[in-house]
């Protein structure tokens, strides 16, 4: 199984806005290191998640790494035009000869007022503007009218489910599920995306995204896990836009405290303890690929969580 990373670039008090978009670049290359096949960057818009526009970090994560397929999870299509998209991508592919993945999403990743000043026109208007999407990159007719010929981005749809995943089967497009908007599994999400992929020409790919809190103590998993605790929080009080500061490791010490019941919103825990919760993931969705995100203020400890996960995936199911 193909291992992704989602990169929220995460702006910590411990460090500030600067240090957050340095650390991407830097966790790309050592996911690559450790073996992963894609590095995906979100675009959120707000002062603690620092990347509203993704395509510049993908060019720098890009420069960075050697092999690694370097990508958006996800540009938020409502609010742009298709063809400038495309275009971007196609720069990007120049660059970056088969690396690179342009992941689309509905939004919003912003606050309403920021959201009003983006523009666009709202969640309607993604599916006629990823058809049209489509065709600029995948026509071969209509693409020289647009940009110089380059390998085509892989294209992907993102979403928590909904319209998101009967779109994407419609247009024949792998799809990635957000598991970590939801705190219980939902794998008739999978199902369903299978059961209604129409394409004659290409086959059905299921990614699972899951946020991870694993460290090698417990006491770290618990901090980690209380960050995840705050993030839920945050989004519930301000949808879409955090607002404040994110706590620092010092801060999500304190705030540590033994986990309730396991939810799938977030797997938290020590290796053993996360190996479980994600082997029955795993089982129920049957993914193709997996995608993780994790969130914390130690850089040592972000890169500390994909290497756990590489060497737990490895021992769950064979490698792909």
């Amino acid at each position: 199984m193909l291992l992704a990373v989602l990169d929220q670039t995460s702006i910590f008090s411990d460090a500030g806005p600067g240090v957050a978009v340095r650390e991407t670049v830097d966790l790309a290359r050592e996911v690559e290191r450790l073996g992963y096949r894609r590095f995906w960057i979100a675009e959120h818009h707000g002062p603690t998640s620092g990347c509203g526009s993704p395509e510049i970090l993908v060019a720098a994560a890009g420069e960075a790494t050697t092999t690694l397929r370097v990508g958006t999870g996800a540009v938020l299509l409502p609010y742009y035009k298709p063809l400038k998209v495309a275009t971007t991508f196609n720069l990007l592919s120049r660059l970056f000869p088969g690396r690179i993945d342009l992941g689309v999403g509905r939004g919003p990743g912003a606050g309403p007022a920021t959201a009003y000043l983006l523009g666009g026109n709202g969640p309607s208007s993604f599916e006629p503007k990823l058809s049209e999407l489509v065709r600029m990159i995948s026509d071969d007719s209509a693409a020289p009218q647009f940009f110089p010929k380059a390998d085509r981005p892989e294209l992907w749809v993102m979403g928590s489910g909904g319209g998101s995943v009967h779109t994407a089967a419609r247009l024949g497009l792998p799809f990635s599920f957000a598991q970590f908007i939801h705190d219980r599994p939902k794998p008739e999400v999978a199902d369903q995306y299978r059961a209604q992929f129409t394409s004659g020409d290409t086959v059905p790919r299921f990614s699972l995204c899951v946020r991870v809190a694993c460290a090698d103590s417990r006491e770290d998993a618990l901090a980690l896990g209380a960050l995840a605790g705050w993030l839920q929080t945050a989004h519930v009080s301000a949808p879409s836009a955090l607002k404040g500061t994110m706590p620092s490791w010092s801060e999500l010490r304190e705030l540590a405290a033994p986990s309730g019941p396991p939810t799938a919103s977030t797997l938290i825990g020590t290796p053993s303890e996360v190996q479980e919760q994600l082997g029955e993931l795993i089982a129920a969705y049957r993914p193709d690929e997996l995608a993780v995100t994790t969130a914390c203020p130690r850089f040592d400890l972000r890169v500390r969580t994909f290497e756990l996960i590489q060497e737990m995936c490895g021992a769950l199911v064979p490698a792909g």
